[in-house]
């Protein structure tokens, strides 16, 4: 039998509305043996790290998930997570792999999603395990990475700018493990981060299938619709939109949607206070201007970067078509 309890999950000012669902502990359920259990666990583990080492990657350690597995109320025995750090024009980067354990096979290629969090500097900075929550949700090997300046990473962050090449480099990492499906690389962003997977769609051809949940499209509109963010782009960017118009076009897909050939799928909820609507409904327009894949949800709410369980299942079909 199956045991199921709602949860309300908020992360990064992401809310999720799911039915999250675990085996129920009878004791007719027979015990797997400790012994093949751990020599599993040590195949998993030998080969994530084996993966790492092959990408240049020396420094990580696995994250130990029970704690967070008495937070939840959820079982993530079958679950991997490691934090990691690699290389991104010359600078460490923190970085985070999740993955259900039976993906994490040399001989069985997998779809991989590369998730963009939102927030600015250490404000929105991953968890440990933020990525272990998504690879749970969507049931996928999940990479994730706090852009430069952000969380434990090297470098100043630009909220849009060199900062991008972290994302893309982790595109080049994904492709060459071997148990990722390399023409199966999705990505996922949310506010911040939908501003982040915008400028790699334009720089990076071979991504699957993209998601934008609250993006931050435009970053001419941002600036004039939030005076609180003013001083991050004054600060971060380097000046206002009529110093350096030529940086907040490079960071607004509004100017370029003709550049992506991503498939996309855009979540916005109409009464969004963070990232208006009107930047969704603008990047929508362009990208079916110049006849773009792409798919817009909106439903009425207050909330920034809000999934509602449909939501939830369309993302996962929408990763896999």
């Amino acid at each position: 039998m199956r045991k199921c309890c709602k949860l309300v999950v908020m992360l990064l000012g992401m809310t999720f509305l799911f039915t999250a669902c675990g085996k129920e502990n009878g004791t007719d359920t027979q015990e797997v043996e400790t012994s093949t259990q751990e020599k599993e666990e040590k195949d998993v583990q030998s080969l994530v790290e084996k993966n790492f080492d092959k990408n240049g990657i020396t420094n990580f350690e696995e994250i130990d998930l029970s704690s967070y597995e008495e937070q939840a109320g959820i079982s993530l025995k079958d679950y991997v997570s490691y934090h990691f750090y690699y290389e991104s024009d010359g600078l460490m980067i923190e970085g985070y792999l999740s993955a259900p354990a039976e993906q994490i096979k040399e001989d069985n290629k997998n779809p991989c999603l590369i998730f963009n969090h939102g927030g600015n500097q250490d404000y929105g900075a991953l968890d440990p395990v933020q990525t272990t929550y998504y690879s749970y949700v969507f049931d996928t090997i999940c990479v994730a990475s706090n852009y430069r300046g952000c969380g434990d990473s090297e470098g100043t962050d630009s909220f849009g700018g060199d900062d991008v090449d972290d994302v893309i480099r982790l595109v080049d990492i994904c492709k060459n493990f071997d148990y990722v499906d390399s023409d199966k690389i999705n990505m996922l962003g949310i506010s911040r981060g939908g501003m982040m997977t915008y400028e790699a769609l334009r720089a990076e051809k071979e991504i699957h299938k993209a998601v934008v949940v609250s993006g931050l499209a435009d970053s001419f509109m941002e600036y004039e619709e939030r005076e609180d963010m003013q001083s991050v782009y004054k600060e971060l960017v380097g000046g206002t939109p009529d110093e350096l118009p030529e940086e907040y076009e490079k960071r607004s897909a509004t100017y370029w949607a003709d550049e992506i050939d991503t498939p996309l799928l855009i979540f916005h909820t109409t009464g969004d206070e963070k990232v208006s609507c009107a930047q969704a409904d603008k990047i929508v327009d362009k990208l079916k201007e110049n006849e773009k894949e792409c798919e817009y949800i909106t439903f009425d709410s207050n909330e920034h970067a809000q999934l509602r369980n449909e939501d939830v299942e369309k993302i996962k079909e929408w990763f896999l078509q």
